[in-house]
């Protein structure tokens, strides 16, 4: 299985713009800095993006191949500040009012006329070193390929600000959670299972 490595690509109002690219030219998680003595480093297949559009948010684009017919979303990103561990938690909405892609913060989100109840997806991950611990896709949007696209996206936001690692999976999974994973193109970073969770679905 080829590797998902990073290619940053320079620094834009306090984010990396980075690619994550899908071949075995650096080990997997490798990121690799701006550097014209590399050559072309874009010719092998691109996962992701991130970038920042005109008015200063970051924009993450998961390419078509890598999640086929997963739904165009925005994201609400939150950063909790009151707790021991940080954490980051990335919410998919499908709604017209942003470009797919964009990532805002939940201050902009309530200024904008969208219900939470809207959301279709959400995935929260530790800061500190990439690790996944909860994956959530409502019931109507799964085996459409929409929590692949999440993760990739989640990943885009966690290279785009520069923390460490990279996203992975550790032995704790639900039912669902284990169907998905086994199907990842990643398995590397994917723990084996030794904990089931128990459904994220309300009763």
């Amino acid at each position: 299985m080829p590797n998902a490595w990073y290619h940053r690509h320079g620094r834009d109002r306090g984010w990396w713009r980075v690619d994550c690219r899908f071949d075995d030219r650096f080990p997997d998680g490798h990121t690799v800095a701006a550097d014209p003595d590399l050559g072309d480093l874009g010719t092998g297949p691109r996962i992701w993006s991130a970038t920042v559009d005109p008015a200063g948010r970051l924009r993450v684009t998961v390419d078509d191949w890598a999640a086929p017919g997963a739904l165009p979303c925005w994201y609400v990103l939150l950063l909790p500040e009151a707790e021991a561990r940080s954490s980051a938690t990335l919410v998919a909405y499908p709604t017209v009012h942003l470009d797919p892609g964009t990532v805002v913060s939940d201050t902009v989100f309530f200024g904008l006329p969208v219900r939470s109840a809207e959301q279709v997806a959400a995935i929260r991950w530790w800061r500190d070193d990439g690790c996944v611990d909860q994956v959530f896709v409502g019931p109507d949007h799964r085996r459409t390929h929409l929590a692949t696209a999440l993760i990739y996206a989640a990943s885009a936001v966690h290279q785009a600000h520069g923390w460490p690692g990279r996203l992975h999976s550790d032995g704790r999974r639900t039912d669902l959670g284990q169907r998905l994973v086994a199907g990842l193109r990643h398995p590397d970073r994917i723990a084996p299972w030794t904990a089931r969770m128990p459904s994220m679905d309300p009763d």
